[in-house]
Parts: structure tokens; sequence; C-alpha cells
């Protein structure tokens, strides 16, 4: 079905505001967090600060895997709409 140049408003209730999409991607990473630290802990990694800083290495992967897809997203929505910075 093609809605190009249609006012649907179903596709305009379908996008999360920016302040819950980022709302969401906090908390996700998180709970993340807590998981692995609790993963951890459950593995018995008891060694001063390695759990840390294992931990703290996903934690930093996870929030920046997620930021940078959600910025590909974003970049490939822009450029199939267009208004993209390499729309010809």
């Amino acid at each position: 079905m093609d809605t190009r140049g249609t006012n649907d408003p179903v596709t305009a209730e379908r996008e999360l505001p920016v302040g819950a999409a980022v709302a969401v991607t906090v908390l996700a990473a998180l709970c993340g967090g807590a998981l692995l630290l609790a993963v951890l802990h459950g593995l018995g990694w008891t060694a001063p600060g390695l759990g840390w800083l294992v931990a703290k290495g996903a934690v930093k992967l996870g929030v920046g895997g997620a930021v940078g897809l959600t910025a590909g997203v974003a970049w490939l929505r822009a450029r199939r709409a267009g208004r993209g910075p390499d729309a010809s």
C-alpha cells in the first residue's frame, strides 16, 4: 500500500517522542548494566575490580551500541525521506 502524499494519521501515531525514546534507552542501559553485574556476581567473579571493569566496559559498549543504532536508523530515515545531507 502506497501512502506517500497522504496525511496518514496512523504513521504519525507510531513514532515515539524524542524524550521518551531517550528515557527508554537510558533505562535499558541501566537495566542491562545491573543485569550484567548480577550475572558476574553469580559467577563468583570476586577478584578486586575485575567484575567492575568488565561491567563498566559492557555498559559503555551497550550504551554506545544503542546510541549508534539509534543514530544509524535516524540517518537512514532522513536519507530515505530525501531530507538528508546525502540526498541528490
